[in-house]
């Protein structure tokens, strides 16, 4: 029984692999594959595994569970190996190798995979050759106890379906190989952008003295899982910091994280009122969030402007502004005040991720034709 460090590693050989079929056609037949007794799909142990000519495969019962571009087939060779990753995780692996249409044995139709069945309950497909039209590829579906998880494949890809409980009934879909840590001693320590080490401590960031990261340092004060990430919003710049005590390559890690933009600044272009049948502004209306800032200019942006209590004031800083509502209720008389320069400018802050301006319509005073 062979040991791997990283799922795609597997796939690399087929030298640890039992023979089952060796060149030889099964077309619409089945083959009863011996299977585990660790394994479980919908609440069935997969004791035996049934793999089809028209290559689908059922586990632990004779029925198409999972079809990987079913349809009418050659299958010519059928492999089987159990095997470990990481020490630690068993897996079982079927590799299937023939043709995807039936008679037509061609590069075009070309199709090998390999199915791993993990302890955990995941599934990992890999695709070595798949057909290189489209009309060659079958059916390409998983179905779980409550849906159908539809599928597709490609040359050198991985699907997986990542369990969600322990007894093989509801899986979510990932063009990702599954995370398998280590299983040895890991620990994490965190980092600000000052250089600062941090650990934590009854949910509240600690620094700690040691400026020197060892592995002493890590097994000391480390923690084995990462935390809620609201607990590392106060580090600037931070780092999270892994450590284990194994040769092993290091796991591949994401982390997702939401941020708030800061406050953004937008101007308008310049507008023209220089035109004689403009005699003022009427009013101005703005599709806009309600959290939107605004301010005006009637010198190409040299002062800026808000109406705050019936009055005119000057702005200093990029970042004030008056609201929606006030800008909307600036009456003609007011606009007549200030607006006699030709020009008028605007200027836009918009706050939080929802922050959004649309449009700003200026409705103009016109004479008469």
């Amino acid at each position: 029984m062979a040991d791997y460090v990283m799922i795609e590693d597997i796939f690399e050989s087929t030298d640890y692999m039992q023979i089952l079929r060796d060149n030889s056609l099964n077309d619409d037949g089945t083959d009863t594959v011996a299977g585990v007794d660790w394994f479980k799909f919908r609440e069935t142990v997969a004791a035996n595994f049934y793999v089809s000519g028209n290559t689908w495969i059922g586990m632990g019962q004779n029925s198409e569970q999972l079809k990987i571009s079913r349809r009418d087939a050659d299958l010519l060779t059928l492999r089987r190996e159990e095997g470990t990753l990481l020490t630690n995780y068993k897996f079982f692996r079927i590799r299937w190798e023939g043709y995807s249409v039936h008679g037509n044995r061609n590069a075009d139709t070309r199709l090998v995979w390999d199915a791993l069945f993990f302890d955990n309950g995941d599934i990992v497909l890999h695709f070595t050759e798949v057909p290189t039209s489209a009309s060659n590829i079958g059916e390409c579906v998983l179905y779980t106890k409550s849906k159908n998880i539809s599928f597709t494949i490609a040359k050198d890809s991985i699907v997986s379906f990542l369990h969600q409980d322990d007894m093989g009934n509801e899986y979510e879909l990932s063009y990702e190989p599954p995370v398998f840590l280590d299983p040895y001693n890991r620990r994490y320590l965190f980092k600000d952008g000052a250089g600062t080490f941090y650990t934590i401590t009854d949910d509240e960031l600690t620094p700690i003295e040691d400026t020197e990261l060892t592995a002493s340092v890590f097994e000391t004060y480390g923690l084995p899982d990462l935390p809620d990430g609201n607990v590392l919003i106060g580090l600037k710049n931070p780092t999270i910091l892994y450590w284990h005590d194994s040769a092993n390559k290091f796991p591949d890690m994401k982390l997702d994280y939401k941020g708030v933009p800061k406050p953004q600044v937008l101007y308008s272009e310049n507008i023209d009122m220089s035109h004689y049948t403009i005699l003022g502004i009427e009013k101005v209306t703005c599709d806009c969030d309600e959290k939107c800032l605004f301010s005006v200019s009637f010198d190409d942006g040299g002062t800026w402007f808000g109406y705050v209590n019936n009055n005119w004031v000057k702005f200093t800083e990029e970042t004030s502004g008056m609201s929606k509502a006030a800008i909307e209720a600036v009456s003609s008389d007011a606009w007549a005040e200030k607006a006699i320069t030709g020009m008028i400018k605007y200027r836009f802050v918009l706050s939080g991720a929802d922050g959004y301006i649309a449009n700003v319509i200026t409705d103009f005073l016109n004479t008469e034709e």
